[in-house]
């Protein structure tokens, strides 16, 4: 999730606890680190896009990495607040860091909860990574709670139940959702073997539909308003055992292999260059979308998480780059 929903989830835990933690100093701050250090992966890995992948939202954004991460700030904060027992400090900062988890875990890209001791990632789709009707309407409950402050525990406490109920709600309709995409399909004539749908970004409007066809992924985007959308795009379905193999010469695609939740390749043949031969594209549907909105705005941008790797005439690896947002990774081997 965003980091400003993060934080808003500090400022309401904090708001909610000040009832149990009457003679806390700078509550507030704490909460809004405790809801905040978990993202304080970004800043380790100098660059290496593999890095990242491996290790962004897993260990300290794991039940154990974050209970160790909670005593180590609850022992510096009772260095501010000394009225306040170690045990309390440790819980409020555990129980903020336990929401840090709960926000990442709802999104699609996925959190390695049991961390160090196992490197799944589990996702809820309960959420878009950025949800302007969820972060506003956290934000404009901390406003209620301020103003009023005679109601100020329990419009918090609210605050605190709606970072819960939402995604909740959005599974339930997600669920509800595959069946009536099914259905739909069926109609059509169109066979299929799974169906996925997520939220989209501006949901609960948008959805995201990625339906498995044999060798194929179908994407497609559901607008409960009935708008116009953006045509279904058929994907060819990476083969993981290709990654691996690729994996036994750079790492990167074994770690991409395991990364990716619905990954797609696409095959173009090099002509024209020194060395000819084909450059074979990785994708995760996770970061593609027909949202009309997103086609809008941001379909010029170059698709994130993309594993390019370019072979040789006898199919032997000879560079790959990959791009990762708004950055690139771009790394030659020797032949």
């Amino acid at each position: 999730m965003d980091p400003v929903t993060h934080i808003a989830s500090g400022v309401m835990g904090a708001l909610a606890a000040r009832k149990w933690l009457p003679n806390a100093r700078y509550l507030v701050p704490f909460g809004m680190l405790c809801s905040w250090i978990p993202d304080g992966d970004i800043f380790f890995g100098r660059g290496d896009p593999e890095f990242n992948l491996l290790h962004h939202r897993g260990v300290s954004t794991s039940f154990f990495g974050g209970l160790i991460m909670a005593l180590a700030l609850a022992a510096l904060y009772r260095r501010i607040s000394r009225g306040t027992p170690f045990t309390s400090a440790a819980i409020f900062a555990y129980l903020m860091i336990l929401t840090h988890i709960w926000l990442d875990l709802i999104t699609t890209y996925g959190t390695q909860i049991l961390a160090p001791f196992s490197n799944h990632r589990f996702a809820l789709d309960g959420a878009f990574i950025i949800d302007p009707l969820f972060t506003l309407t956290a934000l404009a409950l901390i406003g209620l709670a301020i103003v009023w402050k005679n109601s100020r525990h329990v419009i918090a406490m609210a605050g605190m139940t709606w970072f819960f109920a939402y995604p909740l709600a959005n599974m339930a309709l997600g669920a509800y959702l595959e069946t009536i995409y099914a259905e739909r399909l069926t109609r059509r004539g169109i066979a299929h073997d799974t169906i996925h749908v997520t939220p989209d970004a501006l949901s609960p409007r948008y959805w995201k539909v990625v339906t498995t066809q044999g060798d194929d992924y179908l994407l497609d985007t559901m607008d409960l308003l009935g708008g116009e959308v953006e045509p279904m795009r058929r994907f060819r379905r990476a083969d993981t055992g290709e990654l691996t193999s690729l994996g036994r010469r750079e790492s990167m695609f074994a770690t991409y292999a395991w990364f990716a939740k619905w990954p797609y390749v696409v095959r173009d043949t090099l002509e024209g260059n020194p060395v000819e031969g084909v450059a074979v594209t990785f994708g995760d549907l996770r970061f593609v979308s027909t949202n009309p909105v997103l086609a809008r705005h941001f379909g010029s941008r170059r698709e994130p998480f993309v594993l390019k790797a370019f072979l040789d005439g006898s199919g032997e690896l000879t560079a790959w780059s990959f791009t990762m947002g708004a950055s690139s990774f771009d790394e030659s081997l020797e032949r």
